[in-house]
């Protein structure tokens, strides 16, 4: 029989509910619609985000799809730390897992959970992760995310690099209806080609599946290294995008000098207007200085 455990926490409007289950997961839910869902079975070599929902129930996100098998919802992952490959699950390379360890908090406002990571290769520990994810209602029209990840290099020195891998960072995989979609970002670029590697506060990306447009814009923090990043998108052959500190340069992380990244993740239902989401960042950024 599997267990479960639910924390009703209180929020504005409808409880959001967090539930527990004997499968690894725990489940975001607003007013009885599932918001997103944080994953970290054993089974996998990572911990991620999926599904997450557009405020209107629709699932933007693939977990694990045939032609990448490593794409997951929505995650944190790295394809060099030291050499080791954080990234890729089946390809020809030395890899690594990120492995939870244990919950070190829940808080109710705003509704929240606080993981314990450890990035692991070849039976060492690399990286440990201080993972918090919020959901925060900043405006009623979109299904938030917080993403916050200290990460400290455990016993020596850490790099985290990309060099012909740019996408690495915080990156989403799109549902299939959701390929050859648009992009906009804070500074007003449409083209994909332009967009991809060009440093923003935020950068979207949206399609019409079914015919009703959606989309999922990422928010980068004042306080990031290399604010504004680097975004990789790409919408051919399938939809991707990702805040991608290490675009152009890799990062190193000393023991004792824990790395703190932090962005925002708004999935929303209609097209993206420059307006809007700039005005959804002026808010973030106004509430979580």
């Amino acid at each position: 029989m599997t267990s479960r455990r639910e924390f009703l926490l209180a929020s504005a409007g409808p409880a959001l509910q967090l539930l527990e289950t004997g499968s690894q997961t725990v489940r975001f839910r607003h007013g009885g619609a599932l918001w997103f869902e944080y994953r970290f079975s054993k089974s996998r070599p990572k911990t991620y985000v999926h599904p997450l929902c557009a405020p209107d129930g629709r699932v933007l996100t693939l977990d694990g799809p045939a032609d990448h098998v490593h794409h997951r919802g929505l995650m944190l992952a790295w394809s060099d730390v030291n050499g080791y490959d954080f990234w890729g699950e089946l390809n020809p390379a030395p890899h690594g897992e990120i492995l939870h360890q244990r919950f070190l908090a829940r808080r109710t406002r705003p509704p929240a959970i606080t993981a314990l990571n450890h990035w692991v290769a070849a039976g060492s520990v690399l990286l440990v992760e201080r993972r918090t994810l919020r959901a925060p209602r900043i405006t009623p029209d979109a299904v938030w995310l917080e993403w916050e990840s200290e990460l400290t290099a455990a016993s020596a020195p850490v790099t985290l690099s990309a060099e012909k891998h740019v996408y690495n960072g915080l990156g989403i995989r799109f549902i299939r209806e959701m390929d050859r979609g648009r992009v906009l970002n804070s500074q007003g670029t449409v083209e994909i080609k332009q967009a991809d590697g060009e440093p923003a506060h935020w950068c979207a990306y949206w399609a019409e599946p079914s015919g009703k447009p959606a989309g999922v814009v990422i928010f980068d923090h004042p306080r990031n290294p290399r604010h504004p990043t680097p975004f990789f998108v790409m919408s051919q052959p399938f939809g991707y995008l990702s805040a991608a500190p290490t675009y152009r340069a890799p990062l190193r992380l000393e023991p004792g000098r824990p790395l703190r990244l932090r962005w925002a993740v708004a999935a929303f239902d209609g097209p993206a207007h420059a307006s809007r989401l700039a005005d959804w960042y002026r808010r973030w950024t106004q509430r979580s200085v």
